[in-house]
């Protein structure tokens, strides 16, 4: 479809005649798979994580009806809502009040766009424009749908019929569903190992390869980004089948993800030790850690270290004053040596830079705790509540007579 402009603002981006904004060549929704929580499809069961991984597939995504469909809709700025929360159609009574301009051209992407509808925007409110000029560049499509549930945990999206596309700091479609200049998007962070267990789950490659690239700071204990110069590709086909498939409805899924996830973890940490050590095309310092452990002082352990250390060791002692990387040494070293193995293989943990031991200390929690929630029966569970409460009733029997007796 060809257009009449007069300013070009970006590779995607033109200023019409009536100083409206066009946007070309957005994609606004895409085939694959994507993750809702049970209180998105209410209707469906979920897996044992509460959540629930629904497929879309060419067939229903790029149908003629679905196409024709989003034909014309209305732009808004983030979903509308009712007093309850849940996303609100647009419809001529409201129209007026949200639409800030319309989409058109509404077609199946080609080559590597293959997977994605794309369609040309037109935003015709200036507030809008200005927002998007400041970064609010993701879009999320609010559309009807059925969904077909194939097991627990999983569904198929069929009849799609499309309303509106929002503008959105986050879509659910991910950062390949915006409006051009990738480069200026809004950078809003979901919580790392959130979003790096959602892309494991919908085999989605390109979001865990920029994870593992641009871990935060929380997850390599780094107060930089992760070291340049080593080039890390994981590839995982997003047809790959997901493992221990339930063999019926009635039936819980007997597996997850977290064979995926340690290699991961694994992967992110052989590329922190990497650098470390030398082992790439920059000269290494003279100090080949150069973290600046031996410059820590003893302190007492508290916030989020000492909450990954009671996942990993139930019950450690968290009154004495230590490093901070010495106390995650320590940690490593008492816990459950299958669990660490898992993350750091046979390392020496006395031996790896501090960089590493946070990274494992961070990893190895997050694999305690998927262990840790999982529903335990019988004779343990009730021998963990004992133990605990017995502790708890001890401690505050002692804590009382002591005030007594001052």
């Amino acid at each position: 479809m060809k257009y009449f402009f007069e300013t070009r603002l970006g590779e995607t981006r033109y200023r019409l005649a009536d100083g409206s904004l066009l946007c070309k060549d957005v994609p606004i929704g895409r085939t694959g798979k994507q993750l809702y929580g049970a209180d998105d499809l209410p209707k469906l069961k979920p897996d044992k994580f509460v959540e629930i991984v629904v497929t879309r597939s060419p067939e229903q995504v790029f149908h003629p009806a679905t196409l024709a469909s989003f034909e014309g809709m209305s732009i808004t700025i983030l979903h509308p809502e009712d007093e309850n929360g849940n996303v609100r159609l647009v419809n001529p009574e409201n129209w007026k009040v949200l639409a800030v301009g319309h989409l058109q051209n509404v077609r199946r992407g080609t080559g590597e766009q293959s997977d994605l509808m794309l369609a040309d925007l037109i935003v015709k409110d200036e507030s809008a424009i200005q927002l998007i000029e400041d970064g609010l560049r993701e879009v999320s499509c609010g559309y009807d749908a059925e969904y077909e549930q194939t097991e627990p945990g999983k569904a198929e999206q069929v009849d799609i019929t499309g309303n509106h596309v929002a503008l959105v700091p986050k879509g659910r479609a991910g950062n390949r569903c915006a409006i051009g200049d990738r480069d200026t998007m809004a950078n809003q962070k979901k919580n790392w190992w959130n979003r790096m267990r959602a892309a494991i789950k919908t085999g989605d490659a390109d979001t865990m390869n920029e994870l593992v690239e641009s871990a935060p700071a929380s997850v390599t204990g780094d107060e930089g980004d992760l070291p340049q110069g080593v080039n890390l590709n994981i590839n995982l086909s997003p047809q790959q089948p997901l493992p221990d498939k339930a063999p019926e409805m009635g039936g819980d899924p007997t597996g997850d993800s977290d064979d995926d996830l340690k290699t991961l973890l694994k992967a992110l940490l052989a590329k922190l030790e990497r650098n470390a050590t030398g082992d790439n095309d920059n000269k290494p310092d003279d100090n080949p850690t150069g973290d600046g452990e031996d410059d820590e002082e003893e302190t007492t352990i508290t916030g989020d270290s000492a909450w990954r250390a009671e996942v990993i060791v139930p019950g450690i002692d968290l009154s004495r004053k230590m490093k901070p990387t010495a106390f995650k040494r320590e940690v490593l070293a008492s816990a459950d040596k299958t669990l660490v193995r898992q993350i750091v293989g046979d390392a020496d943990i006395r031996k790896l830079p501090k960089q590493s031991v946070d990274m494992a200390f961070n990893a190895v929690s997050e694999v305690a705790k998927g262990r840790n929630t999982r529903a335990t029966t019988g004779d343990a569970q009730r021998l963990n509540m004992g133990m605990t409460s017995i502790a708890s009733l001890n401690k505050q029997n002692a804590e009382f007579w002591a005030n007594r007796k001052g």
